[in-house]
């Protein structure tokens, strides 16, 4: 079973390879720069079972930093084999951590993931290797300009009005958006003869018996399933709680999160899987969830602080003009 998980590892590397999607740390490949895309990788992804492999490569550490010491201090030689693995034609390897890491370093999936997909889920990993990466430049933010300044101390609002708007301005957009993001669909009950439901992108719909939908799969109608069976949209939401609660499908970095067990809605021939620990710290990330709403906040707090300020200097424009 393993060795036919090597096989495909060296199919994907050499997709990667011939279409330049490898990490600019493995091309060309060779021992330093297997060290260095440790150390890059290890850096950026850290979760439990990333340590775990770490350790069973390059030994026990009780910190990350000792284990990025250990990793320094890792001799090349024992890269050897690997290279000669994935450079010369018939050459095996009998390390099998050497392949599980290398295996983590261009985002093949682990073997136990990998055994659980269908030939079309891997033949889709093989034809995502040699997809051509877009690259996004992110430009800068918009110039905001105040209005220019004015001599005169009368205003028409009491600065004190001007702060109380702007904090309950800023409550009520955050609340809005919080309501908004999180609101679940509506659930539609089924009218007389409505005894079958079909999936609408992330929840079911009652359809009446015999009317047919292009493209989609039609199945008898589940009360408990039309009502509670919603997909996922922003995965970073889930925590530890939602361990229990939540259930899956995917291979790789694609997974896809429901909230309620059962076949998976766009092919019926598959059944979800429940979270797991390793799922949730590999693929989601709460933090990241947080952070961008913090920095959604701080954005919403200095937009709404100018609107306050340029309020301000206004009224004390008209005074004058006045």
């Amino acid at each position: 079973m393993f060795e036919e998980y090597k096989k495909n590892l060296l199919k994907f590397y050499r997709i990667k390879k011939i279409n330049r999607n490898l990490p600019d740390n493995l091309a060309p490949l060779g021992r330093e720069r297997l060290r260095t895309a440790c150390i890059d990788m290890f850096q950026k992804n850290n979760a439990q079972n990333d340590k775990d492999l770490m350790r069973s490569v390059f030994g026990p550490a009780d910190t990350d930093e000792d284990q990025m010491r250990n990793i320094e201090k890792f001799d090349l030689d024992r890269f050897r084999p690997l290279i000669s693995f994935l450079t010369k034609e018939g050459r095996n390897i009998r390390d099998d951590k050497l392949v599980k890491l290398f295996a983590w370093l261009i985002d093949f999936p682990p073997n136990e993931e990998w055994q659980e997909l269908s030939d079309q889920e891997k033949e889709r990993v093989f034809e995502d290797a040699a997809k051509k990466k877009k690259i996004t430049k992110k430009t800068g933010g918009d110039k905001t300009i105040g209005p220019k300044t004015s001599q005169s101390t009368t205003r028409l609002f009491p600065n004190t009005y001007i702060v109380i708007s702007c904090i309950l301005l800023l409550s009520i957009g955050s609340i809005s958006f919080i309501v908004w993001e999180n609101w679940s669909t509506a659930v539609r009950m089924p009218k007389a003869g409505e005894k079958h439901m079909y999936w609408n992108g992330d929840h079911y719909e009652p359809i009446k018996e015999g009317e047919q939908k292009a493209g989609v799969t039609i199945i008898p109608l589940d009360i408990k399933t039309l009502q509670q069976q919603r997909k996922i949209t922003i995965p970073d939401t889930l925590t530890k709680y939602s361990l229990g609660k939540v259930w899956y499908k995917g291979y790789g970095s694609n997974h896809e999160y429901f909230t309620l067990n059962g076949v998976y809605p766009t092919d019926t021939a598959r059944t979800l899987k429940p979270l797991s620990n390793m799922i949730l710290a590999r693929h989601t990330s709460n933090y990241r969830y947080i952070l961008t709403r913090l920095v959604w906040f701080l954005y919403a707090a200095i937009f709404v602080s100018l609107c306050g300020y340029g309020v301000s200097r206004m009224k004390r424009k008209v005074s004058v003009l006045e």
